[in-house]
């Protein structure tokens, strides 16, 4: 016998819970990461500022005045955030220092991990580091190894005065076990994103700005079923939605939506892996990825499943929807 499955099945499988009528499946909280590094929103942007050369780690000069840019952004759907930094002489144009790094957040301790490497004049190092944002402030206690052995311990700190400015400052050096001290303070302000144009005629930054949205529609419709908000399946599927099972069954919204609202169970997992979203143009996207789920059947059986899921969005009237969509059981 064919075990065909209608949309009902892989709607609820795909992107959420199965509908459940007599009890209500609490889910834990998806993305702690994204929870616990939201207070790092103020930071994100490119910066760029003149400051004087700072010293104290292994080399790097004192004195001559520097310009410098940093990018600040999110990566991996927003459960990390990558410093990129490039330091350059102003006379010379040489480089002072540059360099990433990439916080994190610690599943054991809940704290924030720093870890990150570059180049200070032409001593390679690499760092690494432990702490916290609270009232504003960005906090990490730091140390780092030079390829030469020098260690250097310290604290860097980085607060936001107002919008448009970020200040920097890194305090207590040690050094090889010598106290440094205190260095200059860097004061940098935001700047734009460079609008580069894509290939889908897109400048980079809008590119950004749409797959982030596009994330998180797919996101919230992975949560339907815990938050029981049905009407986001109405909002983001079109009026000619479409959709192919993986028995090949072929539904639309209405079909769809009636199937959604007559079924009960529970899921006690669902995950959205390996989520990316293409751009081909200001009103066009494409997005795929695996969804993955565990729970119980409306007899209380246990399941466990994968899909692999292909959507296309499109934006009509300021409002992006899902015209088109196929799934694929995986296992």
């Amino acid at each position: 016998m064919k075990n065909k499955l209608n949309i009902s099945t892989v709607v609820l499988a795909l992107f959420g819970f199965i509908a459940v009528q007599t009890a209500t499946a609490q889910a834990p909280n998806p993305h702690p990461a994204k929870e616990a590094l939201k207070g790092l929103q103020p930071f994100i942007g490119n910066w760029a500022g003149e400051f004087k050369a700072f010293g104290g780690f292994e080399g790097l000069e004192k004195g001559r005045i520097v310009t410098g840019t940093e990018r600040v952004k999110w990566i991996l759907n927003k459960t990390a955030v990558q410093f990129t930094w490039d330091n350059k002489f102003k006379d010379d144009g040489k480089p002072f220092n540059f360099g990433t790094g990439i916080i994190t957040l610690d599943p054991v301790t809940k704290k924030l991990n720093w870890n990150s490497f570059g180049y200070d004049g032409e001593v390679y190092w690499t760092g690494k580091g432990v702490g916290e944002v609270k009232n504003g402030l960005l906090h990490f206690d730091v140390e780092e190894n030079t390829i030469n052995k020098t260690n250097t311990k310290y604290q860097s700190t980085r607060s936001k005065p107002n919008k448009k400015m970020t200040v920097i400052q890194h305090n207590n050096l040690v050094q090889n076990g010598k106290k440094i001290g205190d260095l200059n303070e860097i004061k940098l302000t935001r700047v734009p994103f460079e609008k580069k144009p894509t290939q889908s005629g897109v400048s980079a930054g809008e590119a950004e700005k749409i797959t982030a949205e596009i994330t998180q529609l797919t996101e919230q419709w992975s949560q339907v079923f815990a938050n029981k908000d049905f009407d986001h399946l109405k909002r983001i599927w079109a009026d000619d939605f479409s959709y192919t099972m993986p028995g090949g069954i072929v539904s639309d919204k209405k079909t769809g939506l009636a199937n959604v609202a007559d079924k009960s169970g529970t899921i006690t997992s669902a995950s959205l892996v390996a989520f990316k979203a293409h751009v081909y143009g200001k009103n066009l996207v494409i997005g795929n990825g695996d969804h993955h789920e565990a729970g119980k059947d409306k007899d209380g059986k246990a399941f466990s499943r994968k899909f692999r899921f292909t959507n296309v969005w499109v934006r009509r009237n300021g409002k992006w929807q899902v015209v088109r969509g196929h799934a694929s059981l995986l296992e």
